[in-house]
């Protein structure tokens, strides 16, 4: 100070300060991008696993749309066919018999995503929104189309399977000798026949073709926003 230095020593402190305000920023810097680049990881992870999931919902639209097929034409055969008394009771039954579908879509990894904060930074905006859009309004219509068909299903259920004219079938996992019918064949297949020439009976019948054919259009629409969707994630993967 006394040698007038004090203007070295303000350089030399700036220059000290300085260098590790720089450091400090790129240490920063540094961390910021591991960070970010331990999202892109996981993110690029979560859209690998979300394909598998989108892949399984593929193949259970198909398999709805499958089963609703043939349950549209078994039923149109019996509502417009005489053929159909030729059969056995059971198989008659078995015709009409229908079940409500599957309905477990595989939203795992979306869970997971939305759990963590990222389900609106998975890529591009369009990616975003389709993924956000499939998970909360495509998959949600079609849990309720799959609620709607099970409860209109078992409520055929107790007209087919629970009135005082027609003995129905056991079970498929019950031995039919173990449980036999008080009713004899004839009389059995004579009660069902007429329950299904009834005017109820058709109505009912004519209510499943309505949800069968409104269950392959669901299952259409969401099978084809499933395969949309698969192809933005594998392009944004592939980036």
């Amino acid at each position: 100070m006394s040698e007038n230095k004090t203007g070295k020593y303000i350089k030399y402190a700036l220059g000290e300060i300085s260098l590790v305000m720089i450091g400090i920023l790129l240490a920063l810097q540094i961390n910021n991008w591991n960070q970010d680049r331990q999202t892109d990881i996981q993110i690029n992870n979560y859209l690998k696993s979300m394909l598998i999931d989108l892949k399984s919902d593929i193949d259970l639209y198909e398999e709805n749309i499958e089963y609703s097929k043939t349950y549209l034409e078994n039923i149109s055969w019996v509502l417009t066919n005489d053929d159909y008394k030729q059969l056995e009771a059971d198989s008659i039954i078995a015709l009409i018999n229908r079940n409500w579908g599957n309905s477990l879509l595989s939203t795992q990894t979306f869970e997971k995503i939305k759990s963590v904060g990222l389900e609106n930074i998975l890529g591009n905006p369009e990616i975003d929104k389709a993924v956000n859009d499939y998970y909360n309004k495509s998959a949600v219509h079609f849990d309720y189309y799959i609620e709607w068909n099970r409860e209109s299903t078992n409520r055929d259920d107790l007209f087919w399977y629970y009135n005082d004219h027609f003995e129905a079938p056991v079970g498929y996992q019950l031995n039919l000798t173990s449980v036999p019918y008080r009713q004899d064949s004839a009389t059995r297949k004579k009660e069902l026949i007429k329950l299904i020439e009834s005017t109820l009976g058709r109505n009912y019948l004519k209510n499943a073709l309505n949800r069968d054919e409104f269950g392959i259009e669901v299952s259409k629409l969401h099978k084809s926003t499933a395969e949309e969707l698969v192809a933005l994630i594998e392009k944004e993967i592939g980036k």
